[in-house]
């Protein structure tokens, strides 16, 4: 099916000072991938719409056809796969009913669950000469605009010189300090913002934002859902362009009237000091973090009440690596209603993560000799704790309530198959069990 020659040669990544051989992923994912529909978003009003298993077929496509754009499935190239699954969200021929096109909304934040692929996909497209001829020249410019919309999302939630508590909707709640499901996507969306268009030229584009301007180009380019998430409160002009307070509207259901404040995004990008030159040491940060915790099955929340194995493929009552580090930051955290410990939520983290690691991984970004290596293996026992337990199943805490979560009724809806396919392929096997 495939060139094995041209594989080889796209799919090199940097380890150090030698560079190896990345596999490819298996046939069965990327047939599945290339048949399940195109993504795309909505903005209605403050609501988020995603279609995660689309999402990240999207991403297993374009990685896919970065390692081997020739090769066929169902009668076209795996470029042609991808030219046509961007296309389609870049290209909204009319507005739906509701008002909508089908681009990301850029709202940033939480909205980097889905965000993050979009922009990854567009920058492994213009990585594959294959792929990006295939597009027009006005679809370069969409692109281009897409990405510098996610970009400026990105900032606005995330540089260290803003601190709101709002996403661009100028409604949603939202801290850069919050859990990685908020934070880690559009972290990946920084990133692959900084690798396309290069960091000095982002951050020059940052430097010359107008938003009336950009308003138009949305408008030219029929992007409705940015247009009106980026319209939906009348304080975001002021705040994009000069920075300053804003209060967090009487209607939010938490920390209503909080005022928090920032620069906006007509300044250079940094986070906690990292600058856009730095891709690896932003993401190395970000995923530190995430896969942080020594891995506990047992977690207690208040007297009797803590979490366990549901036993539905076994009558363990513990992980495999118990007690070894790289459990995924969910399954011991906290939110509004105390200690949270969540397979949604730790799955959450992945699906954000493993996106923007493969990336990383494929355009020879990732460093094992800083910090990959250790980090890999911390992926290692959070991935596989986290499948010992969804297949299980897994008795979580979180918010205040309690549910029970399992692979195929929770995780294989959310695009699961795709990003343990990833995670298989591309990134290193769990660690003997502890014991």
């Amino acid at each position: 099916m495939r060139s094995i020659i041209l594989s080889v040669a796209l799919a090199m990544v940097t380890t150090g000072t030698a560079a190896s051989p990345l596999p490819l992923l298996p046939d069965e994912l990327i047939a599945q991938a290339v048949r399940t529909p195109a993504p795309r978003w909505k903005f209605v009003n403050p609501d988020r719409y995603r279609e995660l298993p689309g999402t990240f077929a999207l991403q297993v496509t374009a990685a896919a056809a970065f390692q081997s754009p020739e090769s066929m499935v169902d009668g076209k190239t795996l470029a042609t796969h991808l030219a046509e699954k961007i296309r389609y969200f870049l290209v909204s021929p009319s507005v739906d009913a509701d008002g909508t096109t089908r681009e990301p909304e850029a709202q940033g934040g939480i909205g980097g669950w889905s965000h993050h692929v979009p922009a990854h996909a567009l920058l492994l497209a213009k990585r594959t000469p294959a792929v990006w001829e295939q597009l027009s020249a006005d679809e370069h410019a969409r692109a281009d605009l897409l990405m510098e919309a996610l970009a400026l999302a990105a900032h606005f939630c995330l540089d260290d010189d803003n601190d709101y508590y709002l996403l661009l909707d100028g409604f949603s709640l939202f801290h850069k300090s919050w859990n990685p499901n908020h934070t880690d996507g559009y972290v990946g969306v920084i990133i692959a913002a900084s690798l396309y268009f290069g960091p000095a030229d982002l951050n020059a584009r940052f430097l010359a934002f107008d938003f009336d301007s950009f308003l138009a180009r949305l408008e030219a380019a029929n992007f409705q859902n940015i247009k009106r998430c980026w319209t939906w409160s009348p304080e975001i002009r002021g705040l994009m362009m000069h920075g300053g307070p804003v209060a967090v509207p009487a209607t939010q259901i938490l920390a209503q009237g909080v005022v928090t404040r920032g620069a906006g995004v007509r300044n250079t990008f940094t986070l906690d000091g990292i600058t856009l030159h730095e891709p690896w040491a932003m993401h190395r940060a970000q995923a530190v973090q995430l896969y942080s915790k020594a891995v506990r099955t047992h977690v207690v929340h208040s007297g009797a009440v803590a979490s366990r194995l549901l036993h539905r493929t076994s009558t363990a009552t513990e992980s495999p690596w118990e007690g070894q580090m790289g459990m995924l930051h969910e399954f011991e955290s906290t939110d509004w209603g105390g200690l949270r410990t969540s397979l949604g939520y730790a799955y959450e983290g992945v699906m954000i993560d493993i996106p923007t690691a493969t990336t990383l991984k494929l355009l020879g970004e990732w460093r094992a000799d800083e910090g990959g290596d250790m980090l890999e293996k911390r992926m290692g026992v959070g991935m596989g704790d986290l499948m010992f337990k969804a297949r299980e199943g897994y008795h979580s805490l979180f918010n205040g309530r309690s549910a029970d979560y399992g692979w195929e009724r929770d995780l294989v809806p959310m695009g699961g198959e795709f990003i343990v396919g990833l995670w298989q392929t591309y990134f290193a096997p769990p660690p003997p069990p502890s014991k």
